[in-house]
């Protein structure tokens, strides 16, 4: 097959390169020193699972592929309106669009841009993987796991080419019942770790090693299945425990994304994330204490690196 990934990040260009080794034509949309670097020397990664090397074809944008079979969005959210004109180029041409970004709205500002409905699918990406220079991805911890499903619209035929793109690979690909179940369970996920490790002093082990540590996952993880609920969604009632447990199995030494783009002075995720539980809650009528101190402090301290450490 011929994949495009629009956003060669750390995630998309880890997903470009498992499905290069698996011996499909990929295209990353990268410039700058990360698609020098891959032109050169090809695209490193590291992983517990064995270190390896692939050479696929760099872009500027994707207006520059005329087709492909799937097109992987793998952007941070904040410039998902900013590449969506080359999602729409692809859908056009008979690509199946797959957005694994964090969130929960990403295919209906998509389908508002232009993507054709029957052409879009979402995608819960469990896997973490960190760009650490250009050419050079870190596949951290062992899970690997992505999560399809799609509108009424969306055809079998659709995630079924997602799973066999992935079917010589170490990726799990399971097809979704309700696809926003598994949206809002990742948000849980990923907002409970911001939220904690921005409140925690930014690693994991900083929080469990506190009395009220674990009190706080839990209650970080209720806030944002309070607002899926309220908002309409069939989270099922055993969510909170499995996710509490799915944190619990996070080394002490990890840090989300946001987290990291904190660290390297980048703009993070947290409005889209933290910041959009809580704008949810108030819509609803559901309190979210933790995300907003979460969110604030995140916000606050992103502010202040921005204008160079100025209080």
């Amino acid at each position: 097959m011929k994949a495009v990934i629009v956003g060669a990040g750390g995630l998309g260009s880890y997903v470009g390169a498992v499905l290069a080794r698996a011996g499909h034509d990929v295209i990353l949309v990268a410039r700058g020193d990360h698609a020098a670097a891959i032109e050169a020397e090809g695209l490193r990664v590291l992983s517990h699972a064995g270190d390896f090397t692939v050479h696929p074809t760099c872009v500027a944008s994707a207006f520059d592929v005329q087709e492909a079979d799937l097109a992987f969005v793998t952007v941070k959210t904040y410039s998902l309106d900013e590449v969506a004109p080359q999602l729409v180029h692809l859908a056009e041409r008979g690509s199946v669009v797959v957005s694994l970004l964090n969130g929960v709205s990403a295919s209906d500002r998509l389908v508002t841009s232009g993507v054709a409905a029957d052409r879009l699918l979402d995608g819960v990406a469990y896997m973490t993987a960190f760009r650490l220079e250009p050419g050079l991805v870190d596949r951290r911890a062992a899970h690997q796991r992505i999560v399809v499903g799609g509108s009424e619209r969306a055809s079998a035929a659709c995630t079924d080419l997602v799973r066999s793109a992935f079917a010589d690979t170490l990726v799990d690909v399971p097809v979704a019942t309700d696809i926003r179940v598994e949206l809002w369970e990742k948000m849980a996920v990923v907002c409970s770790l911001s939220v904690l490790c921005a409140i925690g002093g930014r690693r994991m082990g900083s929080v469990r090693s506190h009395e009220f540590g674990a009190d706080l996952q839990r209650r970080a993880i209720a806030e944002v299945m309070a607002v899926g609920r309220a908002a309409g969604v069939p989270i099922p009632g055993d969510a909170e425990d499995r996710i509490d447990e799915t944190l619990d199995r996070f080394p002490d030494d990890f840090f989300p994304s946001v987290i990291h783009d904190l660290n390297r002075g980048r703009r993070t995720e947290m409005d889209d994330l933290g910041g959009a539980i809580c704008r949810m809650g108030r819509e609803v009528g559901v309190p979210t204490p933790l995300h907003d101190a979460g969110t604030c402090a995140v916000q606050v301290a992103e502010e202040t690196a921005k204008q160079g450490g100025r209080e």
